[in-house]
């Protein structure tokens, strides 16, 4: 005779089994989800910084060819309120093969490059001025002063935490307050005046 040894029904988790596995699966969650949040936006302020790092090399390779920076032949562009010198990456960089691609950034609406009159060595910069503190040693005043023009870049539409962040990864600057909301020194400028998103401006180049 043969007897055939039935296994015991594997019993189902239990109410307060599967409570706690949610639990342990909600404290994961809090304490991964503002890691991820945190990783997401660096990664967009990494591109923007690297957007913008890539502007410069395409500015400072036309500029290597013609010895200025002009219009998409060479020729000095006299007057810099046309296209060729408010849209100069899409007029001149893109069209000229220095950039690959569009100018854009993931943190702001719109982005763009210009090349602006270059002003007096004596002037402050400020957030609305085309003059940049490159040094931070504020002597003189403007450092982008020799030159005929400036090559900067507009970031329309920032968040102020993105351009705090965008601030420390171009310029180093450490020391930028956590509830600043004005730059004026270095590569990269801009003033709230207390708003949460901006425009921020960063130097490229001048000649």
């Amino acid at each position: 005779m043969k007897y055939h040894l039935s296994r015991p029904a594997r019993a189902g988790f239990t109410l307060v089994e599967m409570i706690g596995v949610l639990a342990i699966i909600a404290v994961l969650a809090s304490m991964l989800l503002p890691r991820v949040f945190a990783a997401i936006n660096d990664a967009r302020v990494n591109s923007a910084a690297i957007a913008v790092n890539a502007a410069k090399s395409a500015a400072m390779t036309y500029f290597g060819k013609f010895g200025r920076f002009g219009d998409v032949t060479g020729a000095v562009i006299s007057d810099l309120s046309n296209t060729n010198a408010s849209s100069w990456d899409r007029e001149v960089l893109l069209r000229g093969g220095y950039l690959e691609r569009q100018f854009t950034t993931r943190i702001s609406d719109n982005a763009y490059i210009t090349l602006t009159n270059c002003v007096t060595g004596s002037t402050d910069p400020t957030g609305a001025n085309d003059a940049y503190d490159l040094d931070g040693l504020g002597s003189p005043s403007n450092d982008a002063s020799a030159g005929r023009v400036v090559v900067q870049a507009f970031l329309e539409n920032v968040a102020l935490d993105d351009a705090r962040e965008l601030n420390r990864k171009i310029d180093v600057e450490e020391n930028l307050a956590a509830s600043a909301d004005t730059s004026n020194q270095g590569r990269v400028k801009f003033n709230m005046n207390g708003s949460q998103t901006g425009t921020v401006k960063i130097y490229l180049a001048h000649r």
